[in-house]
């Protein structure tokens, strides 16, 4: 009972490779999903135009504006199916449909088109869309029906033909969402902005108690007759219990400090705007705009030099002389963080002390050189490194 079937002893059960793990991958997507949820409620908590939130009722988040200039008299009701992956690649096409989420948004589709709603269809989606694939930056943007290979493959993949495209693809959405790993600390420092001058240690307490409330709203019972049920003025207990509206989280609200003086434009772009791990690391660091801005242009940059390079036939084939120079780098930036770890924007301090220690002996660090010995062109491709998790820039969740 205790040995492996060598006669060996036998280690944590934990070690060995499980056959199935979609169970974990179900609770990675549900966890995802209630971070996700928790966005529209942090707009709600800014007085913002969402007036309520519904888990796992009709798709995985319903977000209900009044307000929005597409229905401005009536609530304007966004249908959100959450979809996450492993791959840190772009999404193209071929993988939205892969993913599913159309099936699912052509069915709620199907069910509310005639009920006088105004609404829209979102595929939400861990990661960013590939630039380059035209047909889904068409899809995106609700320009589907007229891009031709967009609207011929979806008809394809839902099995239907062109023509029953024609009212779906224009209300369809895909929203590029945070990755796991940066949604939470993306949404803790908009709350933070929210509760200007409170501690860390209570903001942390109340974004905890916003994904309960969340995570026990999704876990709501079903109900039935569902699409009648939208429509009512009073929905029964039942609904309720799936919905985050103000007044559930007007406790929540009340223990924050500013809320009406947050920009919604501003705090829209730091929930949902593209954000790399370079970003989110800054941000964690109290960057300032102007230094997140520098370290994305720097980073840009050492990427261009490098694929140039590349191109010419210039860049050595010895990987060993590029795993020196980052080693290099990473222990210049660790030991720079270091120093300056504590302050109340570490992540400004500790790029300029790195940008000037490069500038000065850049030829230390860029021994072959890969990058000219330019100072700046190795401070990109420090920025690069932090964006591999290799090394922050500094959290300031402890200064207050």
């Amino acid at each position: 009972m205790g040995s492996n079937e060598m006669g060996g002893p036998m280690g944590d059960p934990i070690e060995t490779e499980a056959l199935d793990d979609s169970g974990s991958v179900t609770v990675r997507r549900f966890e995802y999903q209630i971070h996700i949820s928790v966005q529209a409620v942090l707009e709600m908590l800014a007085g913002g135009t969402v007036t309520h939130v519904t888990c796992e009722h009709i798709e995985d988040v319903t977000v209900a504006r009044k307000g929005d200039p597409r229905c401005p008299d009536d609530v304007f009701w966004d249908f959100q199916q959450i979809k996450t992956r492993d791959a840190v690649e772009p999404w193209t096409l071929t993988d939205v449909l892969k993913s599913g989420p159309l099936k699912s948004l052509w069915r709620t589709h199907g069910t509310v088109v005639g009920t006088g709603l105004t609404y829209q269809l979102t595929a939400g989606l861990e990661g960013h869309l590939d630039p380059a694939d035209d047909a889904v930056v068409a899809l995106s943007k609700g320009q589907g029906g007229g891009n031709a290979a967009c609207r011929k493959r979806v008809a394809t993949h839902l099995k239907v033909q062109e023509d029953a495209l024609a009212d779906f693809l224009p209300l369809v959405r895909i929203r590029p969402l945070p990755r796991r790993g940066e949604v939470d600390l993306r949404n803790t420092r908009v709350l933070a902005d929210l509760g200007s001058g409170l501690p860390m240690a209570m903001i942390d307490a109340l974004y905890d108690e916003l994904l309960r409330r969340t995570r026990d709203a999704t876990q709501g019972l079903p109900v039935a007759r569902w699409t009648e049920l939208l429509v009512l003025d009073n929905p029964p207990p039942a609904v309720l219990n799936k919905r985050l509206t103000a007044a559930a989280v007007a406790d929540v609200r009340q223990r924050l400090t500013r809320p009406d003086h947050v920009l919604l434009e501003d705090l829209s772009q730091q929930l949902h705007g593209p954000e790399t791990a370079l970003v989110r690391k800054l941000r964690a660091g109290a960057a300032s705009t102007e230094v997140i801005e520098d370290a994305q242009m720097l980073r840009a940059q050492a990427e261009r030099h490098r694929f140039r390079e590349q191109a010419l036939g210039a860049w050595p084939g010895d990987q060993a002389i590029e795993t020196d120079l980052d080693q290099r780098l990473l222990l210049l930036a660790r030991r720079t963080g270091r120093a300056h770890r504590g302050q109340p924007h570490p992540a400004d301090a500790i790029f300029d002390e790195l940008q000037r220690l490069l500038d000065a002996s850049p030829g230390t660090y860029d021994r072959h050189p890969l990058y000219a010995q330019d100072g700046v062109l190795l401070m990109g491709r420090a920025c690069a490194i932090s964006d591999e998790c290799k090394f922050d820039w500094g959290s300031d969740r402890d200064a207050s």
